[in-house]
Formats: structure tokens, C-alpha cells, sequence
């Protein structure tokens, strides 16, 4: 009985027990109240995914302070920040800062101060009249003071030859001085000459009195008007060599200033404190030393040297007004220093705001990846990790970061290529530059930060968090002490990642929707056409034959030929073509598939209204530079419908317009990729849909984010929508910005082959649609092989009047039929020319063959029947072998020039002169564009000609080169020119003027397949500095320089290769520079050159041909038609030679000399 009764209480105690378990809920985080009392806390954040997680639960405290008093250290930096940021746009206001100096505003424009004026009159205070007597003088027209043919001055101790300006005097280089001297002495005939008078009758007193400091003086000034820098300082060196002790100063100065003014600062500065020495009691002397020592920005002397002039000359206004402006410079410079500290501390803060926000946003994702979350959480989106933690702990998170991303725009742009660090550095009157530099640069990022909230805050917050940094915070979190003195150094950072053990569960949720996907998920990182790719150019036909198209292509293709060559195609550059695959974005992305209808209702895609697009989209928008037809083609509309059908067009070819454009409004919403992306989407869209304005404002939008690497995307769709609309300018400034990012993309050189169209550069529209195909046979199924053999065959129907077969002993004056265009130095003003082919049926009227057999009877019996092709052998046999003989080279060069000029008579013994149209039967018609069409096979053949015969490589290794510091090529002569016959007389040329050759840059730059022309020039250099004793890079350096204007350069480099070459190529580069004075319009020069040129090798059809083309362009019409057919001895299908013998019959007969002629009765 007991026994139950004890087992009947053991019953109640269990149930009592049970009852009171299940009614008791378990906490592991407990709270104290306000009241005293301790209570468990269920929504703790410090609940953990993962408790038996020792490490994550060791770091929680640690994280969760991070959080907080980064949150707070931020919060303070921001102003500091914002103080240093509105201090650096206050000094940085140059125009306030000059008009709080007294100095300053006496000056007045400070930037527009010439900090190298020069006197001209440096010798009229110290000179007699006798001395400028001008006595029997004679003008004689190109006769000029060339001081180094007039004497010779190897070296001179008082020319100051160790400054690094003299050692390279030939390389100076300074703009005209403008005008003579108002007067060199009161009763002066100078001042009435002009220029080209005083510049002879300098000369002609040197050569009188080769030793006159005095005229040595002139002909420098002479040569500073001409703004001819190297020959000035020939003249100057040897005025100072010659000048008495009393006189030097003048010569000093002179010299002096040509340093100045070529801005050899420094060096000038040392020649003018000579002169200063020599005369301290000439006002002249201080002042421009004084204003080179403000230019290097020793400020302190330079007020010395104003002070010194005005105390010998107080009616001086320009003195005084330069010495405001030092004293303002001054002061500038002082109000720099403080702009540098600022910007320093600004600098500073800006990148120690970075990194600590970086540990900040880190620590976040980190302890909310560790919390226990009651439904699932993307910690790795930083939008929902400012929300999450701003519930937890109260702090105002987004606002804070969204401040902050406007301090990364500020240090984005000063650790940017915008920046430079050389512009607080800068100590002389240049500083000035430098100042308004950093003013644009502070304003510019000013309003781009003031419009960073609006623009770039939605991207920052979206941004995701990569994994690998997330699990590294996981582990001991950088501190920093000034935050948390009270953690040990020694656990400030360690690299650990959470260990997977699989004894242990994990937690396997599915990540939330994406709220803007990276780039990453779509980028293959295969480009399809990258800038490495090799091109070929023997595969197509246009590369292989030398007269296509044919005829019988032109007939048969005719069918296919575009309706209107000439409109304008709609062009899209896939996204595919850049390594972005965007697989099933617009379909089970977004939820709906290609075969399934999207729910309604139905929104187009829209985009930001651009500031810029504004102008072309507004109600009067900025006037169209041309009109012409654009044809709406499907390759937009197929690519898009690709887009939408997963790669399959066929798919979703009935989807209406209206879906297509929900399913990218989805994509956007969703924001499933980058914004540039799908803005880039949208304009494809608005381009199939007709509607521009939209199609401008979203491609606009999407340049303002796009990477770097995928920026050509957007610049073609921008390009083509501007050349639709009819803005040429603004589509060629983004077709060449996404040119130089990828030479070869197809889509790129169709538009810039459109653009060359409109100006009718046909040259380089021909060039790009060539290149289309070589790299796209088939690009947009064809079209683009359909537009090149049209033009190509509306080339050759132009050209040729006659459409005869190109059989054996026809004789042509076109080498390429379809290529005979020839266009102006600029590569614009191109026109076909109006050559003709004769075939042998109609020999007995050709002008050609009249000319080349002489069968008329007003010329029978002349002395040319028969061309004697051994009639230099002479001079060949008497040539000196060695090139320093100069007194032997003469002898037999003058010999040789006699029989040229007397006895070679190109018309027979009664001469050209007496030659009528009717002996040739020629008629005026047959003649268009003589003159342009000697430019023609100067400009297009010779280059090919010359390089091609003799046989010269270009080095091929110079493309691969890194380069050069220097822009320009810097070559060397190993020997001096003075003491070779032939060095000499190439280093003479006349480099003056010359000016950028745009087709033949472009010719040369396709030798090395290389476009970007100063860049191949930095490489060339780097070449020539590696290998000086290379032939072949001193030529092409020598090619470079002159087709891209650098008259001096050119020859320089020409000269040493013609030094290094061996003796199979000794004769290119005075071909190249032959060539290349002719194209400059150096007539004379050229002429000289191909002589010496043709006196080494006078058994050459070259030489014959550039000494022919010379004559004819002086028109010299006996020799040069001499040349040309002793030319065709050598070979008598020379194509060049032909075609100018006709020109030069045309030019003789019908040209403005003839005209003038009186008729013969």
C-alpha cells in the first residue's frame, strides 16, 4: 500500500515536473532593464547562424565596436573632409586670388604676358652710321646670310659650346620675331628695305668681310625673323667669336634670346648674365635677364635686374610693368604653397576615408553573415546591410555612405590622370598656367560631386561584396588605434578563412534576388577582335590582284550593288564581340521565357534625359551638318531579337515590339546587370523602334558608367545615332575615340568608312571598308563587300574612258585603274583623274608613242632616236672612290650638270619649244589635272616605288619596341657632314615649312599596321636610341618625320642613314628625302637632291624618274622629258615615267606657260 501510495506521488512529480518544462522558453542572450532586472533578449543580434562557430563568435564583439566607432570616426572625417574640399575651391579661384594683390591688378591679364619678348634693336645704341652705310648694293632674290657656308667655326671657346642648348643647336626651334628693326641708326637705309633686301645685303657684306661681328650680328637677326632658330645661332656664335670686348654684350644678347625663345630657359640665363657682365650699364641686358630669370622662377634676382633698368632707364613702362608682374607671380606663388598643403591634407584624409570605409562596410557584411537571420538575407548586398544595421543599432548608415561616395568621386579624380602632380611644383611665371589648370580640374570636380547623389548613388548601393573579402574580414578585423587602443597589435590582421569541416551542418540558403548583377556573370573574357590580332592581307582578291575589280567583276556584281552608294546604314556593335555573353537575361532572368507572353502590363524602357543629348533632342535642336539617307537594314532588329531569344532570332521573331521593351524594363528594375548595359539595350531598342531622341539619351547615359574596356560598345551606337541625325563632328569624335581602343573591330571601321565617305577621303574610306572584310568577310551578310566593289567599280568607270583590256604593248598612264585619285598635301580636295589607255590599234595617234618614237616628220633625225644608255659611263669611271674627296666630286658632279643642261636634248635638236599639239595629236581635252597628277604618283607611288625597288625592309621589331620618352626620333650622324661631298649637301636642304602629309602618315603607319602615329613615333625613337647604328631605323625615322611635317628631323635622319646604309641601299634615303622635298613643294632642294642622287647611280630609272618630275614642276621641259624616256631605256613598262611624260607634254602645250606664248605663224 505504501508502495503505491509512494509511486502515485512520484507520478504527480513527473507530471508537475513536465508540465513546467514545456512552458520554459531558453535564451543565450539575456538583458538588463531599467528597472535592475536581467531578462533574456530572443531578437539579440549577436545570435548566431552557427554557435558551436568558436572563431566568428570570438571576433562578434570586436566586429559590432568596428561597426560603430567607424561609423562615428567617419562621421567626423566627413567634415574635416568637406572643410579641406570648400578651403581648396577658395584658394584654387585664381581670379579672386589676383585681384587681392595691389600688383596683380596693376598688371592686369597676367597670363597673357610675353615672358620672351625680345629687342631688335640691341645694336643701334652702340653702332655708327658707317657701319650700316649701304654702298652699290645689288638684291639678289634667294640670296640669304647662311653664316655656316659663309665661314667656318668648328668650335669657340667664348660661344659657351658646353651648354647642353648649344651641343644641340640644331634642334632649336623658335617662332619669328615678325619684323626688322624700327631703325638700326638714325640715318639708316635699313628700315627702308625689306626683309629678303636686308637678308642680301647682309649676305653680300659677309662675303666681302667674312669676319664682321657687326653683320654676323644682322644675319642673326635676320634668320630670328625668319624664325629659323639653328641658323640664327650659327650667325651668333660666330658674332660673339668675332665681336671686340666692347661689342660683345650685343652678341650675347642675341644669342641669349635665341635660347630664350626656344625655351632653354637656363641655358640662356648663363649666356645673358655674360652680356649683363660685358655692359652693366645697358638697361636692354638687365631687362631680358631679368625676364628669363622670372621664367625659371628665381623671382629675388630677377626684381634685382628691373630695379638695375629702371635705375639707368626710369621712363622705361615696360620695365615696370613686368616688374608687377614678377611681384605678382610672387605672391601667387606664395598662395600656391598654402593651395599645396591643403590639397596634401586633402589627399591624405581622402585615402585614410577609403580604407577605413572599406574595413566598415566589410565588418557589416561580415557580422550580419554570422547572425541568425528568421528569413533568408544576402549579406552581400550593401543596400540591404545599411538597412540591416541600421535597425540594430540606430545609426543613420545610407545617408553617411552616400556623403562619403562623393569624397571617392573628389579623390577618383585627383589620383586620376586629370590630376598633375607637376602643377603645384611649377616655380616660374609658367606657374600661372599650372594655377588655372588646378582651378578647371577643382570646378570641374565640383560639379560632378554635386551631381554624384542623383548619379552614382544608386550604383554604389547595389554594389556587390565579394565573397573572398567578406570571409577574410570573418577573420580578426583590421583595427586601427587611434579606434581601439585597448586591442592588442598583435591581432590587428591575420588571413584566415573559415575551415569547412564536414562533420559539422551547414547552412546551405538560397542567395535573394540580386538587385544589380556584376559584369562578371557575363563577361567570358573573349574578345573577338583584339588589338593583337593579326590581319591577313593576302587572302582576299583586292590584296592579291593588281586590276581589281575587273570588269567582268563589276558586270556580273552590278546586280547586287546597294540602290545608293552613298546613304548612311544603321551600325551596332555587339556585345558579343567584347566578351559579353548575355545568355538568358531578358528571359528566365526575369522569369518569363522566349516562349512564354510576359504579363501585362507592358512599359518601354526608359532613361535619365541627358544634359548633353539636349542640345540635339530639344524642340530647336542645334542644326544638322549634312543630310543624306539613312537605310533602316534588319541587322539591328535581328541582334536584338538575339538578345531576347537566348542567341536564337527565329524564336521570338513574332514577339511584338511592346514585349521586348517590358522584358528590358524587367531587366532594369530587377537591375540584373550593369546600368550601362541595359541602357546600351534600350538604345538598340529605340534604334529598331525609329525613335533617335530616346535611343541618344540612353547610349549618352550609358557612356557616363560604362567600363573602359567595354567603352567602343557604347561610342558606336552614339556614333552612328549622331550620323543619322546628321552630326558629323560629334559621330567622328566617338568613331575615332573607339578606334584607338580596337583597331580592327568591324563595326568600328564601317562607320569610320561612312564618315571618309562624306568628306570624300576616298583613300581612307577605301582603306576601312577593306578592312571590314579582312577581318568580317560576311559582315552584315555582305553588305559591306557590296558597298566596296561598288565604289571600287564607280572608281574604275570614272577613271577610265576607255574600257579596253589591259593587253601586252598597251600604254596606259594609270597604274591602278580604280586608285588614280589624287588629293591635296591634307588628304582632302580629292579628284578623279581623266587618264587614258591607248591600245595598240591606235599607236599611230597616242601621244605616248609619238613622244617615246618620234615618228613625225617635224622630228625626224633628232638626236633622241636612239637613247644612248651609256652616256654617263664617263662620269662614272671618273667618280672619286672616296665620299670626302669633295674638290673631285665637284669637278666630275659640274661636268656631269654641263652635259645635262647642254648637251641632252629631250625633244631633239630643235627642242621642245617647237613642238606643236598637232605633231603629237594631242588635244586640250586629253589634258585634266597635269599638276595633281604629278602629285599623284609623288604622293601615292613613289613611296611605294622607292621602297619596294631598293629592296629595304623597315625593321618589323620597331612596333613591338616600348617607347620612347621622346616623341620624336633623335638620330645621329657618325660622321661630320661638312667633310662628305654627299652628307653635305643633304643636311643643307631647306627644312622650313613643312607641314603634315595626312595621307602618307597613313601609308606609313600601314606598313607597320600600327595607327596611332605619335605613339609609332615614340617607338621609332626608342629604336633609333637602341640601334644607332642601324640604316633602316634612321630611314624610317627619317619617313615618320617628314610625312608628319618635321622638315629638320627628316633630313637629319635621312643624312645618317644615308651615312650607316651599305652600299646595296645607299641610295634610299636620298630617294626618301628627294621624294619628300618634292611633296613639300622644295622644289629647288629636290631638284638638287635627285641630282646627287642620280650623279651616284645615274643607270637608274628612279633617280631618272625623281630628276624628271623635278624639271617638269620648274617647268624645264627639255630635261625633263629626257629623263623620262632615258628612264623607259631601263624599262620601258615604268608606268611612272610614262604617266608624267604625258603630264609633261600637257603642261608644256596647254599649261599657263604655253598660253602666254605667242602663237607661231
Amino acid at each position: 500500500m505504501l508502495f503505491k501510495i509512494l509511486k502515485m506521488q512520484f507520478i504527480k512529480l513527473w507530471w508537475l515536473f513536465s508540465f513546467c518544462t514545456m512552458q520554459i522558453n531558453g535564451s543565450t542572450h539575456w538583458m538588463v532593464t531599467e528597472g535592475g532586472l536581467i531578462q533574456p533578449r530572443l531578437d539579440s543580434p549577436f545570435e548566431m547562424a552557427r554557435p558551436y562557430d568558436l572563431l566568428a563568435f570570438l571576433n562578434q564583439d570586436t566586429r559590432w565596436d568596428n561597426i560603430i566607432n567607424i561609423h562615428h570616426d567617419l562621421s567626423k572625417r566627413q567634415q574635416l573632409i568637406k572643410g579641406l574640399w570648400a578651403e581648396l575651391e577658395r584658394t584654387t579661384d585664381v581670379n579672386t586670388l589676383l585681384n587681392e594683390d595691389e600688383n596683380c591688378v596693376k598688371v592686369g591679364q597676367l597670363n597673357m604676358m610675353d615672358w620672351y619678348i625680345s629687342s631688335l634693336e640691341e645694336t643701334k645704341s652702340k653702332t655708327s652710321q658707317e657701319d650700316l652705310k649701304i654702298l652699290n648694293f645689288k638684291f639678289e632674290e634667294g640670296d640669304v646670310p647662311d653664316c655656316k657656308k659663309l665661314s667656318s667655326l668648328t668650335f669657340s671657346m667664348c660661344a659657351f659650346e658646353h651648354l647642353e642648348g648649344m651641343k644641340q643647336r640644331e634642334n632649336l626651334s623658335a617662332s619669328p620675331e615678325l619684323t626688322l628693326p624700327t631703325h638700326m641708326s638714325v640715318l639708316s637705309d635699313i628700315t627702308d628695305m625689306s626683309v629678303d633686301q636686308f637678308g642680301s645685303w647682309v649676305a653680300g657684306v659677309l662675303r666681302k668681310n667674312s669676319s664682321s661681328w657687326l653683320h654676323y650680328n644682322m644675319a642673326s637677326l635676320y634668320w630670328r625673323v625668319r624664325g629659323n632658330a639653328p641658323k640664327a645661332m650659327e650667325c651668333s656664335r660666330r658674332a660673339v667669336h668675332y665681336a671686340p670686348r666692347e661689342y660683345k654684350d650685343i652678341a650675347l644678347l642675341s644669342m641669349g634670346l635665341i635660347l630664350h625663345r626656344s625655351k632653354l630657359t637656363e641655358d640662356s640665363v648663363v649666356i645673358l648674365g655674360a652680356a649683363v657682365d660685358h655692359d652693366k650699364g645697358c638697361p636692354t641686358n638687365h631687362f631680358i635677364l631679368a625676364n628669363a630669370l622670372a621664367v625659371v622662377g628665381d623671382f629675388n634676382s630677377s626684381l634685382k635686374h628691373y630695379d638695375a633698368c629702371l635705375k639707368l632707364n626710369p621712363l622705361n613702362d615696360l620695365a615696370v610693368k613686368y616688374k608687377n608682374a614678377v611681384m605678382c607671380h610672387t605672391y601667387l606663388l606664395n598662395r600656391m604653397q598654402i593651395v599645396y598643403e591643403t590639397l596634401s591634407k586633402l589627399r591624405g584624409e581622402l585615402t585614410e576615408y577609403s580604407q577605413r570605409e572599406a574595413v566598415w562596410l566589410k565588418s557589416q557584411a561580415a557580422f550580419l553573415r554570422t547572425m541568425k537571420h528568421k528569413e533568408e538575407f544576402d549579406y552581400r548586398d550593401v543596400s540591404k546591410n545599411f538597412d540591416k544595421i541600421s535597425e540594430l543599432t540606430g545609426l543613420n548608415i545610407k545617408d553617411l555612405k552616400k556623403e562619403g561616395d562623393k569624397y571617392s568621386l573628389i579623390q577618383y579624380f585627383l589620383d586620376g590622370p586629370t590630376y598633375n602632380d607637376k602643377w603645384l611644383k611649377e616655380k616660374g611665371v609658367h606657374s600661372i598656367e599650372s594655377a588655372y589648370s588646378l582651378q578647371r580640374l577643382v570646378k570641374h570636380i565640383g560639379r560632378h560631386a554635386n551631381m554624384v547623389l542623383e548619379d552614382l548613388a544608386p550604383d554604389a548601393d547595389y554594389v556587390k561584396l565579394a565573397e573572398a573579402d567578406i570571409l577574410q574580414e570573418i577573420g580578426p578585423t583590421p583595427t586601427f588605434p587611434d579606434l581601439f587602443p585597448e586591442i592588442v597589435k598583435a591581432n590587428a590582421f591575420i588571413d584566415t578563412t573559415e575551415a569547412n569541416d564536414p562533420s559539422k551542418p551547414v547552412d546551405k540558403k538560397p542567395i535573394a534576388v540580386e538587385h544589380e548583377e556584376s559584369i562578371s556573370e557575363y563577361d567570358t573574357g573573349i574578345i573577338l577582335y583584339p588589338t593583337t590580332i593579326k590581319i591577313s592581307r593576302t587572302s582576299e582578291d583586292f590584296d592579291n590582284e593588281a586590276e581589281w575589280p575587273s570588269t567582268r567583276l563589276c558586270k556580273e556584281a552590278a546586280p547586287t550593288f546597294p540602290d545608293n552608294l552613298e546613304a548612311i546604314y544603321q551600325i551596332f556593335l555587339p556585345f558579343e564581340n567584347k566578351g559579353l555573353r548575355l545568355k538568358s537575361l531578358l528571359t528566365d532572368k526575369i522569369g518569363y521565357s522566349a516562349k512564354e507572353e510576359h504579363e501585362l502590363p507592358w512599359h518601354p524602357p526608359t532613361c535619365p534625359n541627358d544634359k548633353d543629348a539636349a542640345a540635339f533632342t530639344q524642340k530647336k535642336p542645334q542644326k544638322p551638318q549634312f543630310v543624306s539617307e539613312v537605310v533602316a537594314t534588319d541587322y539591328l532588329r535581328n541582334k536584338l531579337l538575339e538578345y531576347v531569344g537566348d542567341g536564337d532570332a527565329s524564336v521570338v521573331k513574332n514577339m511584338q515590339d511592346a514585349e521586348i521593351g517590358q522584358r528590358i524594363y524587367a531587366a532594369m528594375q530587377m537591375r540584373l546587370a550593369p546600368k550601362w548595359l541595359l541602357y546600351t539595350m534600350s538604345s538598340l531598342y529605340w534604334r529598331v523602334r525609329g525613335n533617335n531622341v530616346n535611343a541618344l539619351h540612353c547610349a549618352m547615359t550609358a557612356s557616363r558608367t560604362v567600363e573602359q574596356r567595354f567603352k567602343d560598345i557604347v561610342l558606336i551606337s552614339l556614333a552612328s545615332i549622331y550620323l543619322e541625325m546628321g552630326y558629323f563632328d560629334e559621330a567622328l569624335n566617338a568613331a575615332e575615340e573607339a578606334f584607338k581602343l580596337s583597331l580592327y573591330e568591324p563595326a568600328t571601321n564601317f562607320i569610320l568608312a561612312e564618315l571618309n565617305m562624306i568628306k570624300k577621303h576616298r583613300n581612307t574610306h577605301m582603306f576601312h571598308l577593306k578592312q571590314v572584310i579582312r577581318v568580317e568577310p560576311m559582315y552584315m551578310g555582305g553588305l559591306v563587300r557590296a558597298l566596296l566593289v561598288g565604289w571600287s567599280c564607280l572608281f574604275k568607270q570614272v577613271n577610265v574612258l576607255h574600257e579596253l583590256e589591259f593587253n601586252e604593248g598597251d600604254i596606259c598612264t594609270q597604274v591602278e585603274p580604280g586608285m588614280s585619285m589624287v588629293c591635296e598635301k591634307d588628304g582632302t580636295n580629292c579628284h578623279l583623274t581623266n587618264i587614258q589607255c591607248y591600245g595598240a590599234h591606235e599607236r599611230e595617234s597616242s601621244t605616248l608613242v609619238r613622244m617615246l618614237e618620234l615618228k613625225d616628220d617635224n622630228i625626224q633625225g633628232a638626236s633622241v632616236d636612239d637613247m644612248d644608255e651609256g652616256v654617263f659611263d664617263h662620269f662614272v669611271q671618273n667618280m672619286p672612290t672616296d665620299r670626302t674627296d669633295k674638290v673631285g666630286h665637284q669637278k666630275n658632279y659640274d661636268a656631269l650638270m654641263k652635259t645635262v643642261g647642254k648637251a641632252l636634248k629631250g625633244c631633239g635638236n630643235r627642242g621642245c619649244a617647237s613642238i606643236q599639239p598637232e605633231d603629237l595629236a594631242l588635244k586640250e581635252e586629253d589634258c585634266t589635272y597635269q599638276h595633281l597628277e604629278l602629285g599623284y604618283w609623288l604622293h601615292i607611288i613613289s613611296f611605294r616605288q622607292l621602297l619596294s625597288d631598293s629592296e629595304s625592309r623597315l625593321p618589323a621589331e620597331i612596333v613591338a619596341m616600348t617607347p620612347s620618352n621622346k616623341k620624336v626620333p633623335e638620330c645621329r650622324i657618325n660622321v661630320d657632314p661638312s667633310e662628305d661631298f654627299f652628307l653635305d649637301r643633304l643636311t643643307k636642304v631647306d627644312t622650313e615649312g613643312w607641314e603634315p602629309v595626312l595621307s602618307l602618315m597613313h601609308q606609313f603607319a600601314e606598313l607597320f599596321n600600327f595607327y596611332d602615329y605619335v605613339t609609332l613615333g615614340a617607338k621609332i625613337a626608342k629604336y633609333v636610341e637602341t640601334h644607332p647604328s642601324c640604316w633602316a631605323g634612321q630611314a624610317a625615322a627619317g619617313w615618320w618625320c617628314g610625312a608628319g611635317g618635321r622638315g629638320a628631323c627628316a633630313a637629319r635622319c635621312l643624312a645618317a642613314a644615308a651615312a650607316r646604309a651599305p652600299a646595296p641601299h645607299a641610295a634610299h634615303a636620298p630617294r626618301a628625302l628627294a621624294a619628300l622635298l618634292h611633296i613639300q613643294s622644295k622644289i629647288k632642294d629636290a631638284r638638287d637632291v635627285a641630282y646627287l642622287s642620280f650623279y651616284a647611280r645615274p643607270k637608274s630609272k628612279i633617280e631618272a624618274f625623281l630628276v624628271g618630275v623635278s624639271h617638269t614642276y620648274l617647268a624645264e621641259y627639255e630635261p625633263a622629258v629626257w629623263m623620262y624616256r632615258y628612264a623607259l631605256t631601263f624599262d620601258e613598262k615604268f608606268l611612272p615615267a610614262k604617266a608624267c611624260l604625258h603630264a609633261t607634254m600637257c603642261l608644256m602645250l596647254f599649261g599657263d606657260a604655253a598660253k602666254s606664248k605667242p602663237k607661231p605663224t
